[in-house]
């Protein structure tokens, strides 16, 4: 699951890269064939220096477009053709008296840095070349052409700055809007059950390690929650797996307006519920002020379907079994934890329903006393190494599940 997850969404990062490496290359190409373009006619009509800056730039672009090809990714190759691009203008600008018909060069010149580069450098460049122009029109001596020219020029400049810019940022907002969807589809499908809303199994556990980390020297209390809902594999085998699906959404959607899922101090969501296999779920209550609070959250937890389910007029009633292992009086460790709180879930099941129990010593005596048959069910459950797959609903019987 982490391979997957890592996986798509560096691939996700990757769109912007990719578009910004076809503009590069594109670009490349196009000033290299321009470079050589002048580096000829310069050579032709004798005049070596201008020949050999142009030969210097298109050498430079051509190692650009190699790095492009071998590296497999920019690698800084936006910024050298940003470089060579902010010369020629620079040329363009101090020899405008002596070539003044190529200040059109400009144009494209400022666009091509605008479009290579994110949103502030590009503004920032361009920026440049109007500061630079209106610096060449106020200091230049003996222009070839009039000041009403330059002045049209200069107004030309500024306003294809602006536009370009303009359309610049408008387009980093939609990518960078399109990139966060992906993100957060990409999220869902990696981080939560599909069927309920709810953090599955993974990214509950990824999420718990770290928080149970956290907590770890703080004086209030911390539990480890497992749930099952009671008899529901005679839901399934009397109503269906539609009802029975119906049921396990109702039941995360009061889950998730019973329980606290954010954090108190940075206000963040967290994956503090989880549906973690069939119609088991768990949670991790963190940050309780006492265990008199804690017995308060258990009874509020262990009373949701009291009112009846409203999802079906044929499911009138339902109760749940509720396990409790406390860290890290009881375990220091999630799987631990996990393995204490599953242990005192069975406990409550087979001491009659629809109540809650801690884990302690005499757990494991009940355990002891089950009829042998349910024994052999709860040991096979726990020993199978089989995760349900949240996409799969509800299954008729209860997934075994790992706690080891």
């Amino acid at each position: 699951m982490g391979n997957f997850v890592g996986s798509h969404l560096e691939e996700m990062a990757d769109i912007r890269a990719t578009r910004k490496c076809k503009l590069v290359r594109l670009c490349s190409i196009l000033s290299l064939v321009v470079l050589l373009g002048y580096a000829l006619a310069h050579f032709y009509n004798q005049e070596y220096t201008f020949t050999t800056i142009n030969l210097i730039c298109s050498a430079i672009v051509i190692f650009n477009l190699w790095r492009l090809k071998a590296k497999d990714g920019l690698h800084y190759t936006d910024i050298l053709l940003t470089g060579v691009l902010m010369f020629q203008g620079v040329l363009l600008l101090l020899y405008s008296p002596q070539f003044p018909e190529r200040l059109i060069w400009l144009f494209p010149l400022m666009v091509a840095v605008i479009i290579i580069n994110e949103f502030k450098i590009g503004l920032v460049c361009s920026a440049l070349f109007c500061l630079l122009a209106l610096a060449a029109n106020m200091f230049s001596q003996g222009q070839q052409v009039s000041h009403s020219m330059h002045g049209s020029f200069l107004l030309g400049l500024v306003v294809s700055c602006v536009i370009c810019n303009t359309a610049s940022f408008y387009y980093a907002k939609l990518l960078g809007y399109i990139q966060s969807l992906y993100r957060e589809g990409i999220e869902d499908l990696a981080y939560l059950d599909q069927l309920t809303g709810l953090a599955n199994r993974w990214s509950f556990e990824n999420w718990a390690r770290q928080k149970l980390a956290e907590v770890q020297n703080l004086s209030t209390t911390t539990a480890l929650v497992f749930l099952d809902i009671d008899d529901f594999k005679e839901i399934n085998d009397t109503y269906g797996h539609e009802v029975g699906d119906r049921v396990l959404q109702n039941f995360s959607r009061r889950l998730k307006n019973n329980i606290r899922t954010r954090d108190r101090k940075s206000n963040h969501h967290d994956y503090s519920i989880a549906r973690f296999a069939g119609d088991e779920f768990v949670i991790l209550l963190y940050d309780v002020r006492s265990k008199k609070d804690l017995d308060g959250i258990l009874k509020r937890i262990c009373s949701l379907f009291h009112d009846s389910y409203a999802g079906s007029n044929r499911v009138s009633s339902l109760t749940i079994s509720v396990g409790v292992a406390l860290y890290p009086q009881d375990a220091d460790n999630l799987n631990e934890l996990t393995r204490c709180a599953d242990k005192a879930m069975y406990a409550a099941k087979h001491s009659g329903k629809n109540q809650f129990k801690y884990y302690s010593g005499e757990i494991l005596n009940t355990l002891e006393e089950i009829p042998s048959e349910d024994n052999v069910c709860s040991i096979v459950q726990h020993s199978s190494g089989h995760v349900h797959n949240p996409k799969s609903g509800n299954k008729s019987n209860k997934e075994p599940h790992s706690v080891s």
